[in-house]
């Protein structure tokens, strides 16, 4: 597979509660291929979020089904990064309460 292509199909990644993508709120920061690796950078509201796995994990599959090798770096929002997130997450949260996650 080439790079566009896997890269197309990971910015359609979607978060599993809100009703939008990863790289729509900021979640996944920064994504690349490099030889045959995808990198990609989390970026999470709070430190330690229990949904941490569920988010990393779609993309990591994602990445292998186009037969890349994946790796992958978290670090935690900056304060205008997670205003942005919260107003998406508010917007656009699937059902029940939001729960910033």
């Amino acid at each position: 597979m080439d790079k566009d292509t896997v890269l197309e199909a990971i910015a359609f990644v979607e978060h599993p509660s809100i009703n939008a993508t990863l790289k729509d709120l900021g979640i996944l920061s920064k994504v690349d291929v490099e030889e045959e690796t995808v990198i990609a950078e989390f970026s999470f509201p709070f430190a330690n979020i229990p949904i941490k796995d569920a988010l990393i994990g779609p993309v990591q599959i994602l990445a292998s089904s186009f037969g890349f090798q994946f790796k992958h770096t978290e670090r935690v929002m900056t304060e205008d990064e997670k205003k942005r997130f919260l107003e998406i997450e508010h917007a656009n949260w699937k059902s029940g309460d939001a729960c910033s996650c």
